[in-house]
């Protein structure tokens, strides 16, 4: 009885798990947007793909400047624009955290 209850347990909770998804993106800077008060929103490639549930319908990325991850995102996404390099963006899991409708970038890379 414990191993069914076990198993009933964890196939109960497996939906919960694989709902929370993690958007990104990859290619040239499309679009940059800074809208006040301090948030700074962009465009990777042609949008977001896997993005979680807050952001479908947009293709853009948003971040508050109000901390310093936000500031070195800004300032690796407007290098990477100016050179005309790739970027690689990593979202947050199912995070809209600074703009309702925008996914909150966890990490991204230039590529070279």
């Amino acid at each position: 009885m414990k191993i069914i209850t076990k198993w009933f347990i964890f196939l109960m909770l497996l939906p919960i798990f694989s709902m929370a998804q993690a958007g990104v993106s990859q290619g040239l800077v499309n679009a940059i947007i800074v809208h006040t008060p301090d948030i700074f929103m962009f465009q990777v490639g042609t949008g977001i793909n896997n993005p979680p549930s807050c952001a479908i319908g947009t293709k853009q990325w948003a971040i508050s400047l109000s901390n310093p991850i936000g500031k070195n995102i800004m300032v690796l996404i407007l290098s990477a624009q100016a050179q005309g390099k790739q970027v690689y963006v990593h979202g947050y899991t199912d995070t809209c955290r600074d703009w309702g409708d925008r996914e909150l970038p966890s990490y991204v890379i230039l590529i070279d």
